[in-house]
């Protein structure tokens, strides 16, 4: 295997990665808000049990504080392993995950956790450069997929918000250092991200700035398109785009717009797209 294809692998594991954390995420906030009400991440069930861990909500409202502006809800700021363990919550998994997982995992909580587990170990590496063998990397695609396809499975079976099996954005990164995870937006008009509101936020002319969008990885490119657009006059395609700042971005808001599009004849958004995500810079005079 050539180091361009050990990139190249390293990547697309990465990204499925992220797409399932995504998955994860939105499964959780769907089931629990739905049983136990929109306040669930502290709430307790039946037995005096709080519902996610005393310690996940000590480290979510950590990570939620020193970044507001990243994190919309509380599911959005769990990890990988925080998101398997209230999956697999042994008093809430029989009635509120077991179905969605059933098609991945028919024997059970504990196979779940088996394969879960491999995925949260590789995660590790991944998100630290760290050594991942082929083999591992060939997991992280192989289990994702499957686990991402029992979800639509049962959400397309409960006709749920899901019901519009498009393709959605999962991350943003921008040359100034700025990453973000972007949970599934389910009946919602897309994503919105102040950059504003971060120390990275701020571009002055002559700056050269670079911004690339994900999308859910258990689409394939050919099934889609993006377009992105500034409301200066910018206008392109694709996921990766770079441009200089000039004079006529100056001003408290400088947005961007990217727009994901099914080859379908039909779209989830009012205006002909799938999925919606606008990212918000303030651009200063020249120094």
């Amino acid at each position: 295997m050539t180091v361009a294809n050990e990139a190249e692998r390293r990547e697309a594991a990465r990204r499925h990665l992220d797409s399932l954390e995504s998955w994860l995420r939105s499964i959780i906030e769907l089931q629990l808000s739905e049983a136990y009400g929109s306040q669930y991440f502290n709430t307790c069930t039946s037995t005096g049990e709080s519902l996610i861990p005393k310690k996940t909500r000590e480290k979510v409202a950590q990570r939620r504080q020193k970044e507001p502006s990243r994190y919309q809800r509380d599911i959005d700021a769990t990890t990988l392993g925080e998101a398997i363990d209230i999956l697999l919550h042994p008093i809430t998994y029989q009635d509120n995950f077991e179905p969605a997982l059933r098609h991945a995992y028919p024997d059970g909580r504990d196979e779940a956790r088996t394969f879960l587990n491999r995925l949260k170990v590789h995660r590790n590496p991944m998100a630290h450069i760290g050594t991942c063998s082929i083999r591992d990397l060939e997991q992280c695609v192989c289990y994702t997929n499957d686990l991402i396809d029992s979800l639509k499975i049962f959400i397309q079976e409960q006709n749920r918000t899901r019901e519009f099996n498009v393709p959605t954005f999962t991350r943003v990164v921008d040359s100034n250092g700025n990453v973000f995870q972007l949970s599934h937006p389910d009946d919602s008009e897309g994503h919105f991200i102040d950059f504003r509101n971060t120390d990275k936020g701020v571009l002055y002319p002559g700056d050269v700035i670079c911004l690339e969008v994900e999308v859910d990885e258990s689409f394939q490119p050919e099934e889609y398109s993006v377009e992105w657009l500034t409301f200066n006059g910018d206008r392109g395609q694709g996921q990766r785009i770079e441009f200089t700042v000039e004079p006529r971005h100056v001003g408290e808001q400088m947005d961007v717009r990217f727009e994901v599009i099914s080859n379908k004849d039909w779209h989830r958004l009012l205006g002909g797209c799938d999925d919606r995500l606008d990212l918000r810079y303030r651009v200063n005079p020249p120094r």
